[in-house]
């Protein structure tokens, strides 16, 4: 089982004068599966579960202002390769679909307690 939390800092970008912030935060629950390739430490990773996606967006230029929120919750999934540092710290690189419009791709470390 794993659960999660992914969050951008506030990100901006212009876009021929008009400035647009945005941030984004996925929530998620997973049943997961590694598989550690024998005599190695590296792994391969599925995952499948229940994710909520939350996204802020504000656009500023031309003397105007506007902004926009969404989220959507529903299946995710992803895959991904690790390497187990020890048995209780892993690095990994994952891929995943959290909504029917945003996917991740993330890197990062785990912990088990």
């Amino acid at each position: 089982m794993e659960v999660e939390y992914v969050g951008s800092s506030e990100e901006s970008i212009n876009v021929s004068g008009v400035n647009v912030d945005y941030d984004l935060k996925t929530y998620g629950i997973y049943g997961t599966y590694r598989y550690v390739f024998p005599n190695t430490a590296l792994y391969a990773k599925g995952k499948l579960g229940f994710a909520k996606a939350e996204i802020n967006v504000e656009a500023n230029g031309f003397g105007g202002s506007a902004s926009d929120s969404d989220s959507d919750t529903g299946v995710a999934g992803g895959i991904g390769l690790g390497y187990l540092v020890n048995p209780n710290i892993a690095i990994e690189g994952e891929y995943a679909i959290v909504a029917e419009d945003i996917d991740l791709l993330t890197i990062g470390a785990n912990f088990k307690f």
